[in-house]
């Protein structure tokens, strides 16, 4: 009996499991055929879809980047709190597909651990969309995020993670963060290199006062125990990276 009951409900936990993952075809005619139902494209602000078009793979074809949204309205939360009226915890994946000869895609990488966030976060409600651009340019995929709050912090800052083709799978090579004080101009940066292992911190600037403008610059050796591939960032990657860093 209790044996019946254990594979009852592991049938019910690899259904469940399934049930809520989406599929994606390995290959496709055409880069819609990758958005599933009850999905589409994102847009920015301005309308435009989030894809990025360039060469990942040095094969003189135009691969392409896009991100997708789930177009749930059971995802839209009425705010209590700072903010928006309502808050769009629709999750977000990433699509890389890389163009074959014969004018197919093939799907060579995606991201569906929340690396992308949902426009809306429950627990930061002021916290503005922080996906600001996707862009593919020299070989390497780039994803920029910007942090800003509007209400509860003064700080604002801009993110970039630098994505390469190489062994197989899109390996983190560079990371940049610029920030600043929207009250006193006070500004740092911290950008890491994964591979010369090298981290650059920028402090004491100042973006408003010319004379208290004073940046200094140190270098640093760091050593990371692992490659940090596309397809595993979560929203907490950035925290171990610096945990490690520093």
């Amino acid at each position: 009996m209790k044996r019946k009951l254990f594979l009852i409900l592991s049938l019910f936990l690899i259904f469940s499991l399934y049930a809520f993952a989406e599929s994606f075809p390995q290959k496709a005619k055409s880069i819609n055929d990758f958005v599933p139902k009850g999905w589409k494209i994102l847009k920015d602000e301005n309308g435009s879809n989030f894809i990025a078009k360039g060469d990942l793979n040095k094969d003189n074809l135009e691969d392409v980047a896009i991100i997708i949204e789930k177009n749930d309205k059971k995802n839209i939360k009425k705010n209590d709190g700072f903010g928006p009226e309502e808050l769009n915890l629709n999750p977000r994946i990433l699509l890389v597909l890389f163009k074959e000869k014969d004018g197919t895609y093939t799907l060579a990488a995606k991201n569906d651990k929340g690396f992308i966030k949902s426009a809306g976060d429950e627990e930061t409600t002021a916290l503005l969309d922080t996906l600001s651009n996707i862009s593919i340019k020299n070989n390497v995929l780039k994803i920029t995020f910007n942090y800003f709050m509007s209400a509860g912090s003064w700080s604002t800052s801009t993110e970039v993670y630098i994505f390469r083709f190489q062994n197989n799978v899109f390996e983190l090579i560079g990371y940049e963060s610029n920030s600043y004080m929207r009250n006193t101009g006070e500004e740092e940066g911290v950008s890491i290199n994964f591979s010369t292992n090298k981290m650059k911190t920028t402090t004491g600037g100042n973006m408003f006062e010319e004379n208290e403008n004073h940046p200094k610059v140190k270098w640093k050796n760091v050593e990371f125990e692992k490659k940090y591939i596309l397809d595993e960032m979560t929203e907490n990657t950035l925290e171990e990276i610096l945990g490690r860093a520093y």
